[in-house]
Order: C-alpha cells, then structure tokens, then sequence
C-alpha cells in the first residue's frame, strides 16, 4: 500500500515538472518571436520618420512664411494709409501756401521720399530686417509714387521683393506692390464742375510768366513731376519730347552729385528751390488772358 501511494507521488512530480518545462518552453519561444517582431517594427517607423519628418518641416515653414507675408503687406499698407492720410492734410497747406512751390512741397513732407522715411518709422527697422523683405528696410523702392501732380493726388506705390524662407531651386524672389492713393484736401472746383451755371464765362489757368493759359488745372505742364536723378546719367535721360537736358541758368552752374529734372522741360536743376521749379497758378476768367494762347495740352 505504501508502495504505491509512494510511487503516484513520484509519477504526479514528473508530470508537473514536465509541464512546467513545457511553460518555460512556449514562454521562451514567445518572447522570442515577440521581440523579433518588435525590432523590426521599430526599424521600419525609423526609416518613414526619416522620409517624412524634412517633408513635414518643410511644409511647415511654407505655411509660416504665407502667414507672415500677408502679415507683412498688412503692415505696409496700414502704415502706408495713415501717411497718405497725413499728407492728404499737409497739401491743404502746400495750396494756400505756395500754389506749387516745390521747396515748400518738400518741407511740408509732400514728397515720396518723406512717404518712404513715415513708413520706415512707423513699421520699425528691426520688424522689416527680419520679415521676408529681401534686403531689409532700406529695399523699399519708391519711385513709381507721384505727390500733388494728376488732379492734387497722393499715390504712393511700394516695389519690394520677397524672399522664400528656405532657398530652393527653381523659386527665386517675387516682387509685390503695395500701392495707396487718395486726394489732398485741396477742396472742390466750383469753376470747373458746376453744371448750374452755364452762363458764366470760363475760368482757365495761368502763370504769370507764362505764354499760354490751361483749362485743367491738372496740366502737366502746370504740375510740375520732379525726379532726382544721378548727374553721371544726365546723359542717357529725355524729357517727353524726346529732349536733352541742359543746365538751369540760375542753379545749373552749382556742384552737385544729384540734379532735378521734369517730365517735359528742357533744363535740370541742382536744387528744389530754384524758381524754375516753381509754378504760381492764378484762376482767372478766360478774358483776363491776355495775348496768351491755349494750351497745346490741355487747351
């Protein structure tokens, strides 16, 4: 009797250790397989990080870059609005004070290049040298604005370029322009719109040295478009006409890097306050002109 139950206690040791050899067997080949399985998981998410991680920085800086450069065009026009307004009021002063004196033009800040230093100040060196402006601050170019010239209006054009925040080939800069007009407080020509009044005679404009009268105020040859440029290429410039320049016979003969001519004169000018830059402009009835003729512009 005791021999047997000896001998099932012996049979019932050897089944329990073969089970558990046989758990320690699955285990093993499980852990095995698992971790096989998980390296090559990990090496697979590692080479599609590598593949789309630049793509994704890359698209990234792409979106930031148009968020900040219709941030930056905001900008510019917001600061170019609040000086055209400003201006728009000085050229109520410029009328009553000079009717057309291009010295007092230029101290009332009826020029681009005051339009171009407002801008600058308002917006901050430090903001634009580090926006997407190629060139920073100073690569605002200004030269297709006019000041007080077709019918008293302030048009200020911005030219600037705009570079990509990362250098790829085939996309080089892209120029942009902002451009703000508006009218100078001058007021409203009575002479000149009215409709009620057909019966009254014609008022034209003269100046008083002039040999011709003008029914637009707006004539070009009373308003007067001034451009500085550099002397050294006074020679390759014309005038309208297709016309040399000479030198003023009042300022010509002063030093100077930098001269002043107009659209559709003949002379250039080494400073703004030469009278030959100058227009007085008298409103007079038609019969009031004298021998003078009309004008091949505008008469």
């Amino acid at each position: 009797m005791f021999f047997w139950m000896r001998k099932r206690k012996q049979i019932y040791e050897n089944q329990k250790g073969e089970v558990l050899l046989s758990l320690f067997r699955n285990l093993f080949t499980v852990s095995k397989r698992i971790s096989f399985c998980s390296s090559d998981k990990k090496a697979s998410m590692t080479i599609e990080a590598c593949l789309v991680l630049p793509l994704f920085l890359f698209a990234f800086l792409n979106i930031i870059s148009i968020i900040e450069l219709y941030r930056l065009q905001g900008n510019i026009s917001a600061a170019m609005h609040d000086t055209a307004k400003q201006m728009a009021v000085y050229g109520y002063e410029y009328q009553a004070l000079s009717g057309g004196d291009a010295s007092i033009a230029e101290s009332l800040g009826l020029t681009y290049l005051y339009a171009a230093a407002k801008v600058r100040t308002k917006l901050g060196n430090d903001y634009l040298d580090g926006s997407p402006l190629a060139g920073g601050a100073t690569a605002i170019s200004w030269l297709r604005s006019s000041v007080m010239q077709e019918e008293d209006c302030i048009d200020l054009v911005a030219e600037y370029f705009i570079k990509p925040p990362v250098a790829v080939v085939g996309f080089p800069k892209q120029i942009f322009y902002n451009r703000m007009r508006t009218r100078a407080w001058t007021g409203y020509d009575n002479a000149k719109n009215s409709t009620d009044f057909t019966d009254e005679e014609e008022i034209v404009y003269i100046t008083p040295k002039g040999t011709v009268y003008h029914r637009s105020k707006g004539c070009n040859y009373l308003k007067l478009s001034i451009t500085s440029v550099d002397k050294s290429f006074l020679d390759t410039q014309r005038n309208q006409n297709g016309e040399k320049y000479y030198a003023c016979g009042q300022c010509g003969a002063s030093c100077g890097n930098t001269v002043y001519i107009t659209q559709y004169g003949d002379k250039y000018h080494t400073t703004l306050g030469c009278s030959g830059l100058k227009r007085t402009i008298l409103a007079v009835p038609i019969s009031q002109t004298g021998d003078r003729g009309a004008c091949s512009k505008c008469g």
